[in-house]
This record gives structure tokens, C-alpha cells and sequence, in this order.
């Protein structure tokens, strides 16, 4: 799949750079900004990674407690 040209390049290129970062545990820092070229795509994954983000982060924090009170 080619992305040549458009928003879909740097996008791609921010995407591969903030799930890299999610993937080594970086919670529950918020998804960096993205300032290149948008459209509606790039608004709607933005605000679903986001959202994604904040509730693994939740989950995260919900089996830590958990971990936590069975070790009690």
C-alpha cells in the first residue's frame, strides 16, 4: 500500500512513531501531537487512539490494584 503524496505519509510516519512508543509501556503519557497535514482520517484515528490510550491505561491500572490486593 502506497502513501504517497496527501496527508497519509507524515501521518503514517507519526503513527508508526506513537505506537512504537505505547508498545514499550509509555502510559498513561496522551498521544503526541500530530501538526502535519490532516483531514478527517487523520482527526478520527487521532481521537480513537486517544481514546484507546486512556482506557488501556485504566486497565492497566485496574489489574496493578488488583495484583496489589491479592498480594495483601
Amino acid at each position: 500500500m502506497s502513501a504517497s503524496g496527501g496527508v497519509g505519509e507524515p501521518f503514517l510516519n507519526h503513527l508508526v512513531a506513537v505506537l512504537s512508543i505505547y508498545e514499550l509501556g509509555a502510559y498513561p503519557a496522551p498521544v503526541p501531537r500530530y501538526d502535519g497535514p490532516h483531514d478527517w482520517h487523520t482527526e478520527t484515528i487521532l481521537r480513537s487512539l486517544s481514546a484507546i490510550v486512556k482506557r488501556l491505561s485504566v486497565a492497566e491500572e485496574t489489574v496493578k490494584s488488583l495484583k496489589a490486593a491479592e498480594s495483601w
